[in-house]
């Protein structure tokens, strides 16, 4: 006990001499320019100052902006353009570095205008590689990815390859992103390749991390892991702290997927204990997640979901919906594994309401950038027309005075019919954006609703009793379901207590997502009659149903809550005797005994709905059943199907038939007859409600 107490403190010890000699190490540079900045004036204290606030910027961003509003005042003291666009780049970056992303595009808008004004293609480009830089944070791909193409464009014509070189690796995490894992391989490859020619180690650090993690997205860990290891060596041995942060995540990850996760747990807490010196809460929140998820892999659920929540917090205060979204996502998945199915629908709603928030926003961000961009090129003819006057009145005045106003007004004149028909053009070419952004906006607010409604599914999916599960149980039986929609309102549920089998066909009040919902609810209740209230006896197990759905539902007199409830039919079968028990709430059960069709009517009166707060009494039914003889429970949908050839209801007199005719196949082939005639009878008629029947050979 004592050696791991002494290598625990040893431990503490050194990682808070390698934080003090991180500090001392990155402030050295620092410290050096405040000496110079003494005895400077003018453009080369402006100067030293932009590079103070440079040194400061990745992992002190509060810092950097001081010196970088320090240095923005005196460049406009002393009018000198190329510091003042260096700071204001400067102080967007400070702000990008804290993800406060609308005050940075602030800054680097700022300094697009003021560069375009002084002809600078090189200060262009680094704004617009910072633009792009706040919308790849931001997922906004296409507008990131527009932004470092004219950055590209003008840092090639300038021939700076550092330059380059960052922009290219930007290039390269965009189709990353994408999922274009060949093209972001390239620009990768080149990223490098510049950075090893003009020797910017730090840059070939952050190139190796980033190929590191493109062969962790294509599968290949070992070559992720080689790279990621490359990477962190490099990016200690100049005490990038951030990038190392980054670095040791991304290797926990790798191993987590590996599902080597004591080892991922190592770097995962490596990378969380610098990330808390820094004040990066993006990538604390991103670290602090892992750590969940990988406490969540070893089955130690409230540690790993605390977290999970923790990190979501983190995430919620700096407005990272991206991060928000996944997380909602990865906790729903957890509690569906732990089937705490009330918890996972509660994830899952905050997933589809952060969805509709980053859909929303984004379509508001569209047309603010449209009327952004409008303004800005109004603002730049504006700009070349002062220009071009200038030229003019320079050129003319050795002319005749007359001729210079004829002149004058004439160029005055056909601006205002150009300026004129360039508005009318413009108002017409953002009329037509605005359109297509609309139609954008319903095609991407339909694939959302599918893409909430397909993991809405995938949830329902895993409440229902698996195939195997349930012919373990009852091996002589058939599930015939059919849902309507992507999601169904019917369900099949068996559970089993000793040598008694408890199962039922439940029809809950509509289909599609609502039905859905209620499915949740009719399937935790009746799990929970048998499973903690031991209740074994179809009419208990309703009158436990009706007065949970009552309650879960907040159905009263007063009209509050929802309306909604279920019926269904209810068996249980003692497999030692063969006493079959049937309880039902509008849904009938059918049974077949010694070759002779029979039928037990329902009670009356649904689960749920109960206005006045008295719980139902549902009748018992025992019946003794014999080797071979059958059981039949249903939804109504198969008797409620239109079709025929004269597009008629199936009902009820022609299932029992149908019933009758199979009851001495095999189940399988019961089966297939009961799909076969349901579909031979719908035809090309739509589907009118969700399908159920239940077979069972005793």
């Amino acid at each position: 006990m004592k050696n791991i107490l002494i290598k625990y403190f040893l431990s503490c010890f050194l990682l808070i001499i390698s934080c003090v000699t991180y500090g001392q190490k990155k402030s050295k540079v620092a410290d050096s320019l405040k000496v110079l900045l003494q005895s400077s004036t003018d453009t080369i204290r402006v100067k030293l100052l932009n590079d103070i606030a440079y040194q400061y910027l990745a992992d002190f961003p509060e810092e950097a902006s001081k010196y970088a509003n320090d240095a923005l005042l005196q460049s406009q003291n002393i009018n000198y353009t190329n510091g003042e666009i260096t700071a204001i780049n400067h102080l967007g970056l400070s702000y990008y570095y804290r993800s406060n992303y609308d005050k940075a595009l602030e800054y680097f808008n700022k300094a697009l205008v003021i560069s375009r004004v002084e002809g600078s293609k090189f200060k262009e480009a680094v704004t617009y590689n910072n633009i792009g830089l706040v919308y790849d944070d931001k997922a906004d791909y296409n507008k990131a990815l527009d932004n470092y193409f004219k950055a590209l464009n003008l840092a090639e014509k300038n021939n700076d390859k550092r330059l380059v070189a960052n922009i290219t690796n930007n290039v390269a995490v965009i189709y990353q992103n994408q999922g274009k894992f060949d093209e972001a391989l390239d620009f990768h490859k080149k990223a490098l390749k510049l950075k090893e020619e003009i020797k910017n180690i730090k840059g070939v650090g952050n190139s190796l991390h980033n190929i590191a993690l493109l062969y962790k997205l294509k599968g290949d860990y070992e070559k992720s892991l080689e790279y990621n290891f490359k990477a962190l060596e490099i990016r200690k041995s100049i005490d990038d702290l951030n990038g190392t942060a980054l670095t040791l995540n991304n290797i926990g990850s790798v191993y987590e997927t590996m599902e080597q996760y004591d080892k991922a747990f190592t770097y995962f807490e490596q990378s969380l204990d610098l990330r808390k010196n820094l004040k990066d809460q993006y990538g604390l929140a991103v670290t602090t997640f892992s750590l969940g998820s990988n406490y969540c892999s070893r089955k130690q659920y409230e540690k790993g979901l605390g977290y999970m929540n923790d990190a979501l917090e983190k995430a919620k205060a700096i407005g990272a919906k991206e991060l928000l979204k996944g997380g909602y996502e990865a906790i729903a998945l957890v509690y569906a594994e732990q089937k705490n199915f009330s918890k996972a629908y509660e994830y899952q709603k905050l997933l589809m309401q952060i969805k509709d928030s980053i859909l929303n926003s984004e379509t508001a961000k569209q047309i603010n950038e449209l009327q952004t961009k409008y303004e800005s090129e109004k603002q730049q003819k504006e700009i070349e027309l002062i220009t071009k006057n200038n030229q003019i009145q320079a050129l003319e005045l050795n002319k005749n005075k007359l001729w210079m106003w004829v002149l004058l007004a004439t160029v005055l004149l056909v601006l205002s019919l150009a300026s004129l028909l360039y508005n009318r053009y413009q108002i017409k070419q953002k009329a037509n954006l605005l359109l297509e952004h609309r139609n954008s906006e319903i095609t991407l607010q339909k694939k959302e609703i599918t893409d909430s409604i397909n993991y809405a599914k995938r949830i329902q999916e895993s409440i229902l009793p698996p195939k195997e599960h349930w012919k373990k149980m009852l091996p002589e039986s058939f599930i015939f379901y059919r849902p309507k929609d992507i999601v169904s309102g019917d369900f099949y549920w068996i559970e089993q207590k000793n040598e008694v089998v408890c199962f039922a066909a439940v029809d809950c009040t509509g289909h599609g997502v609502p039905g859905a919902l209620m499915s949740v609810v009719g399937f935790n209740l009746l799990t929970q009659a048998v499973n903690e209230m031991h209740l074994t006896q179809p009419s208990e197990i309703l009158k436990h149903l009706d007065a949970g759905v009552t309650k879960t539902l907040r159905q009263s007199v007063e009209g509050k809550g929802v309306k909604d409830g279920m019926d269904l039919s209810l068996c249980s079968l003692n497999k030692v005797t063969n006493e079959l028990q049937y309880a039902g709430a509008f849904n009938s059960l059918y049974y077949i005994k010694n070759g002779e069709f029979k039928e037990i009517k329902s009670d009356k009166f649904p689960i749920g709905v109960n206005l006045d707060g008295v719980v139902d009494n549902y009748n018992n039914h025992s019946i003794q059943l014999q080797k071979g003889d059958s059981v039949y429970l249903f939804s109504d949908g198969y008797a409620d199907q239109f079709g025929g050839p004269k597009g008629k209801k199936f009902k009820y007199n022609q299932l029992k038939n149908l019933l009758i005719s199979i009851s001495d196949k095999s189940i399988d082939e019961q089966q297939k007859l009961v799909a076969n005639a349901f579909d031979s009878w719908k035809g090309n008629l739509e589907q009118v409600d969700d399908v159920l029947i239940i077979g069972v050979r005793v």
